[in-house]
Parts: structure tokens; sequence; C-alpha cells
């Protein structure tokens, strides 16, 4: 009961003195800023399979670099050469083979 008194007067002091509205404005920025950038961080580090979580270390998100292989480790299916796509920026036609290359 005493830290809901202590909040209500706080809340009180709140209304009337702009200083501390500043400073609790302000101190809710940063804690938003860091909350952010901590989220930010560890989104990253688990995207490029940094992050140890549990103790089991997964290599789900790990970028592979071996012939025949794209990116996440999948044999590309194969695409007809006559087949082609229009690419976005430029409207011009791309051979479906260059296009995902």
């Amino acid at each position: 009961e005493k830290a809901i008194s202590q909040l209500h007067a706080l809340k009180e002091r709140l209304k009337t003195d702009a200083y501390l509205v500043a400073m609790v404005e302000a101190l809710g920025h940063v804690i938003d800023e860091l909350c952010t950038d901590v989220c930010v961080d560890v989104h990253r580090w688990h995207r490029l399979d940094l992050l140890e979580l549990d103790g089991q270390h997964e290599a789900a998100n790990r970028v592979v670099d071996a012939a025949g292989y794209d990116i996440h480790g999948q044999i590309p299916e194969k695409v007809p050469k006559n087949e082609t796509f229009n690419c976005d920026h430029c409207g011009q036609k791309v051979g479906a083979a260059k296009f995902a290359a």
C-alpha cells in the first residue's frame, strides 16, 4: 500500500511540476530507444545465427555458399530457358534463370 500511495503522490506532482513532466517524458524516450536498439540487435544476431538460445545452436539461418545450392541450402528447381519475367525496376524482359540469380 505504501507503493500505491507513492504512485498517487507522484501522479499529483506530475500534474503541477512541468520540470518533472519533461524529465519523465525524456526518460521515457530514452527507454524506448534503448528497447528498440536491443530488439534490433537481438533480431540481427538471430538472423545471422550468432545468437545461441537455451544452449542449442541451430544452423537454420546460415548462408550456404556451395555450388548447386541456393543461399538457404536448397537445390534450386530448374527453370526453362525460354521463360522470362519483366524486371520490376525497368520493365525489361529478363530470363527466369538470371532473374533469380
